[in-house]
């Protein structure tokens, strides 16, 4: 079998009915053109027959399937929720990643981390005492790197298998320790690298993939505090700074491949609605 055909893109933004009626929709990050977006969704919704907004079934029927098959059904309650943030950093000759006014300038994109209530303790030493360290589970950092240090900075890309983690460590050292507060310094090492045959230009080149390469080799550092009394973390901020390079299909790489510097910082979710997003890899999680 060959690569799969390309039948044009899905993603973007969806007016529907609850009856599933496709209001409007728009592939773009402009905010004027999604706002007109909606104001055609509400005009198409103003106009739609009530007979055709509902759907002829009470939706609470199927409520408990959806929710079981949802993977916000599995955030850690008690563990550990990081918001990540990836975008490109200057280049080495103080250049810009991008023209100033190209979306790809301050291109950036967003992602969850989760941990366990049992995994989050495996970052605190045993001992939670000045100067006591551990090394925080390979089998940890390695989900956390190949799943989440991705270069989805300027769209989607996939994440790195199992056998193309060459490196993820990250040490922890308590720094203090006052009553309860637990103060940790983290420090690391990542590097990933995958070779393959892949497009690297959406649709343009799906049809003659060529033999690929991309990568991210970083140091990590940072600091968290650990709640003893809660089992918590009260702040936790790391940062993988590195060169990145390469592309895949749907990065928006294709003119950018050499290696040059990207930044992920990794703090504390909230614990509100908007925090509680599933990872986007959460299905690699094998949490089921």
């Amino acid at each position: 079998m060959g690569p799969p055909r390309y039948t044009g893109t899905r993603q973007g933004m969806y007016a529907t009915a609850p009856s599933g009626v496709l209001l409007a929709s728009a592939n773009s990050n402009n905010p004027g053109k999604i706002a007109e977006m909606l104001r055609k969704a509400l005009e198409a919704w103003a106009n739609l027959p009530r007979s055709e907004r509902l759907l002829a079934d009470d939706p609470q029927s199927m409520a408990e399937e959806v929710q079981r098959v949802r993977a916000e059904r599995w955030y850690p309650d008690g563990g550990l929720a990081l918001r990540i943030h990836t975008r490109d950093l200057p280049r080495l000759d103080g250049s810009d990643p991008a023209p100033p006014g190209d979306w790809r300038a301050r291109a950036l994109n967003r992602d969850f981390a989760w941990f366990t209530p049992d995994e989050a303790r495996q970052f605190i030493p045993e001992v939670p005492s000045p100067g006591q360290s551990r090394s925080v589970p390979e089998l940890l950092i390695q989900r956390l790197s190949r799943l989440h240090f991705v270069d989805n900075v300027r769209g989607q890309t996939s994440p790195y298998r199992p056998h193309e983690v060459e490196t993820a460590q990250l040490k922890s050292t308590i720094t203090a320790a006052d009553g309860p507060r637990v103060t940790l310094h983290l420090e690391g090492r990542v590097r990933l690298s995958a070779e393959g045959v892949w497009p690297i230009d959406d649709r343009h080149d799906a049809q003659n993939p060529k033999l690929r390469s991309r990568g991210f080799d970083a140091g990590m550092l940072g600091y968290a505090v650990w709640d003893t009394g809660r089992q918590q973390f009260t702040a936790f901020d790391l940062l993988a700074v590195g060169d990145r390079w390469g592309g895949t299909q749907y990065n928006r790489r294709d003119d950018d491949l050499a290696p040059a510097p990207m930044g992920i910082a990794l703090t504390l979710a909230a614990n509100t609605p908007a925090d509680r997003v599933a990872p986007a890899a959460f299905w690699g999680y094998g949490w089921k």
